[in-house]
C-alpha cells in the first residue's frame, strides 16, 4: 500500500465522518500547505516547513495526520517533538484562521500491517488510524477525537 493509496482511504473516512477537510498533501505533489518554522530564516523558504499529509476539522477540533506507507518512529518523534515545542504555531494560526477551534491533536495513518508496531509508541501522538485501502479505523486516540 502507497503512502497516497493511506491517504485517499483516510480523506475518504474523515469525509464520511462529517470532517470538513481543511488541506491535504500527496506525496511528491506540492498541492499540501506549507508551514514553515517559526524561526525560518530569511532567505530559506522551506527550510525546516512542513507539508501536512492531513488537516481537518470537526465541531471545534483540528487533526494533523502524518501518513506513511509503513511505520517510522522518526515521524512519530518529529510529531511529538513539533507539537510539545509548538513550533510550527505562527503558520497553524494562519492556516486556521477562518476556523473555529478549541483543540488540535497530531498522529498518523499508516497501513493496518504496522498497527501492532504503531500502538508501542502511543504515548508520543494523540492518535493512530490505520487502513486496509478500503476500511479506515482508529486504533488508538488518547481522548475522543473521532
Amino acid at each position: 500500500m502507497t503512502e497516497e493509496q493511506v491517504t485517499k482511504a483516510i480523506l475518504k473516512w474523515l469525509v464520511e465522518n462529517k470532517w470538513k477537510i481543511i488541506c491535504y498533501d500527496f506525496p511528491q505533489s506540492g498541492t499540501g500547505k506549507v508551514l514553515h518554522h517559526n524561526e525560518r530564516i530569511s532567505g530559506n523558504k522551506n527550510k525546516s516547513s512542513l507539508i501536512p499529509d492531513i488537516v481537518a476539522i470537526k465541531n471545534d477540533q483540528v487533526v494533523f495526520i502524518e501518513n506513511k506507507d509503513r511505520f517510522e518512529l522518526s515521524d512519530v518523534e518529529k510529531l511529538n517533538r513539533d507539537k510539545i515545542k509548538n513550533n510550527y504555531s505562527e503558520s497553524i494560526k494562519k492556516l486556521l484562521k477562518p476556523f473555529v477551534y478549541k483543540d488540535m491533536y497530531f498522529g498518523i495513518g499508516i497501513p493496518s500491517i504496522f498497527s501492532e508496531k504503531a500502538i508501542n509508541y502511543k504515548d508520543k501522538i494523540d492518535f493512530i488510524l490505520k487502513t486496509d485501502g478500503f476500511m479506515t479505523e482508529v486504533t488508538y486516540q488518547n481522548t475522543s477525537i473521532f
